[in-house]
């Protein structure tokens, strides 16, 4: 009998899922500024964020979720870059949720139809430049070297010194509804080997417990590029 409702399920699953009910639909830009002794530079990316409601809601399956986009890149100092993931500290999603929560002055990852709505309504309403506060920024890392992914290293938001040196100093991240294009080819500008990786440290250079690992060996090219981004690269490649 259980294998019976099991393959029922299994196949009327996308017949369930494709009922849904309204999207959410918006692009934020977030901008990443850092003071140097030369002065200030900043870098910014546009990403499309989606949310869809499923008519059948299953546990962990309330919500459709997709993001077109990348990470945000900063040329601290020449050949050195400061990455701003699409990755969270504490949560393996951040630009779907944590980045929304910041612009409508919500904390933590909130998946909720009325924060959408708001959203969505700040595009609308031309709402301006939000202030992401500290607990909410995104992970950030660097590479001592660009060509070698394993040469990741993360960023502490507030000491940027240890990793670009004295006087280097995060300024600000902030977060706006936008209608401007979504970034494309800025990650890969600098990461020239990121869309054919299919991990940033490989597994031969990680521990074998997964509860060993560092918050650099967790990071996979997802992080930097949206999902359908590198699937469509790679299967264009083949």
């Amino acid at each position: 009998m259980t294998n019976r409702w099991t393959i029922t399920i299994a196949l009327l699953l996308p017949f369930l899922l494709a009922g849904c009910k309204e999207r959410f639909e918006w692009r934020q830009k977030m901008t990443v500024t850092v003071e140097t002794p030369a002065g200030e530079v900043s870098g910014s990316s546009v990403s499309t964020v989606s949310w869809q409601e499923q008519l059948v809601r299953f546990e962990g399956m309330g919500w459709h979720y997709s993001v077109t986009g990348e990470a945000v890149v900063v040329e601290v100092t020449p050949g050195q870059y400061l990455f701003a993931l699409l990755k969270g500290a504490g949560t393996t999603e951040y630009m779907g949720s944590v980045a929304p929560a910041s612009i409508a002055g919500r904390e933590g990852r909130v998946i909720n139809p009325d924060l959408f709505d708001e959203v969505r309504d700040k595009r609308d309403r031309a709402a301006g430049v939000i202030a992401v506060p500290e607990y909410q920024y995104p992970l950030m890392v660097t590479f001592t070297d660009v060509v070698d992914p394993a040469s990741v290293k993360l960023v502490e938001p507030g000491d940027l010194a240890v990793s670009f040196g004295p006087g280097v100093r995060l300024k600000a991240i902030t977060l706006e509804v936008t209608d401007e294009p979504v970034t494309e080819g800025k990650v890969e500008a600098v990461l020239g080997w990121i869309k054919s990786a299919e991990f940033i440290i490989p597994p031969e250079k990680q521990p074998r417990l997964v509860g060993e690992q560092s918050v650099e060996q967790t990071l996979m090219p997802s992080d930097f590029l949206d999902w359908r981004t590198l699937r469509a690269s790679r299967e264009g490649s083949n």
